[in-house]
């Protein structure tokens, strides 16, 4: 990995599972780190936890529910008063219902394709103008292998069963289609969008509310892969000068991965909903 030195990262989801060990690793790396986080009392322990591993004490912990547009809008407004530089967002955080009902966020939207779509979409194109100040950055999208069940026409489960792990599958492939689109927008702009998977690891807060039997059946599947080992695609395309200027790619382990979910015309019709849904909360 290459020094973080003088880099200012923002990272979504940062207290436990995969957001926590990009925060550690890229802290350890020399980065300023921005900890996005719903819980404050969290983040302050995750950091204090960081500083002592790391000896970093360039953490500033700042509160964002991902769920919630308003709170997104405020993280970033506060963001950009504070700040004039980002060098890297990662949009990690995500929420999987396990076997809990459907519910919908304070927006009333799906809490799922809430959190783990509009979440990014939206916290990205607030930053979007300081990202292209301060150009060359990278925007580093957390995905999934788990990703299936796409149905454009019936996004939050109006007319399907709810499933809680079909609405995760689903909000994890909007996250390549939109880190797709997005990539196509900020082409010349000296920003870059990648999208990443760290395989399946049942140890993250995702699974709380499976079944003990689904999570010994996962960890079986997934061979025991921890977060630390799924962070490091993440931290990988965040700092490595390998992947300077390289956009719109899916990687697993730091190797390239095709990715089914690639359609322009899919890829639109998405961006297209996603403006309509916060823009629909912003008026």
């Amino acid at each position: 990995m290459n020094s973080m030195k003088g880099k200012r990262v923002i990272i979504t989801g940062p207290t436990s599972g995969v957001g926590k060990e990009i925060a550690k690793e890229l802290a350890s790396l020399g980065a300023e780190l921005i900890l996005a986080c719903r819980d404050i009392k969290k983040g302050n322990k995750t950091a204090a936890e960081i500083t002592k591993r790391s000896g970093s004490t360039k953490l500033v912990v700042m509160k964002m529910d991902a769920s919630s547009q308003k709170s997104i809008r405020e993280f970033a407004r506060e963001f950009r008063r504070r700040y004039r530089r980002l060098d890297v967002l990662v949009n990690n955080a995500a929420g999987n219902r396990g076997t809990l009902p459907k519910v919908d966020s304070v927006d009333g939207i799906e809490l799922t394709f809430a959190t783990n779509v509009l979440g990014y979409f939206l916290l990205t194109n607030e930053l979007l103008d300081v990202l292209k100040k301060s150009a060359p950055a990278r925007i580093v999208n957390v995905a999934s292998t788990f990703a299936s069940d796409l149905d454009l026409d019936d996004l939050e489960f109006d007319s399907r069963p709810f499933e809680s792990f079909k609405a995760y599958a689903q909000s994890k492939a909007c996250n390549r289609l939109l880190t797709w689109a997005l990539a196509r927008r900020l082409q010349d702009s000296g920003v870059t969008a990648n999208s990443m998977t760290p395989g399946l690891i049942t140890e993250t807060g995702l699974y709380r509310n499976a079944t003990p039997e689904l999570v010994t059946r996962l960890t079986q599947y997934s061979g025991g892969r921890t977060s630390a080992q799924g962070a490091d695609a993440a931290i990988w395309l965040a700092s490595s000068e390998e992947v300077e200027g390289v956009s719109s790619k899916f990687y697993e382990e730091r190797k390239e991965h095709t990715c089914e979910f690639r359609n322009k015309k899919t890829e639109e019709k998405l961006w297209s909903i996603c403006e309509e849904l916060v823009n629909r909360n912003n008026s």
